[in-house]
């Protein structure tokens, strides 16, 4: 199962997240949002930054871990590349997510991406498997 796919929305970047289960989506959304950002194979794991996020509603819940991620990148320059969630339900999360920080002359910056948008979020269950939808604004 591939883990995400983008699509062209109005001057926007869509991703469709896939998931075998409800975690798999946070974590593979996380990953699509990272690979987006640059290459991922030159991206190392020298540490570990736990976080935990709430919010009203999954799909909430979604976006604010997603935009949390894309704080942490613009803020303090971090990649990341590993995630690992210890806690999840429909309206808090807690992970460990693992990567290093961004280097500009290992690293590349591929998309500009300003935020997480509210904009059709979706996360449903689909015949059997889970899938996600959320808008990047770039």
């Amino acid at each position: 199962m591939k883990k995400y796919e983008t699509f062209d929305h109005t001057a926007d970047l869509g991703i469709r997240i896939f998931g075998r289960t409800y975690e798999e989506v946070f974590v593979n959304g996380a990953y699509a949002l990272f690979d987006l950002l640059t290459d991922l194979d030159k991206v190392l794991k020298t540490f570990s930054y736990k976080l935990r996020v709430e919010a009203g509603d999954r799909e909430e819940l979604l976006i604010r871990w997603l935009n949390e991620l894309l704080f942490l990148f613009e803020s303090r320059g971090y990649l990341f590349k590993e995630f690992s969630i210890a806690h999840l339900d429909q309206t808090s999360l807690e992970a460990a997510v693992g990567g290093e920080a961004f280097d500009p002359s290992r690293h590349e910056r591929k998309t500009e991406i300003k935020a997480v948008t509210y904009h059709q979020v979706a996360i449903r269950e689909k015949e059997g498997a889970w899938e996600g939808k959320v808008i990047f604004d770039l």
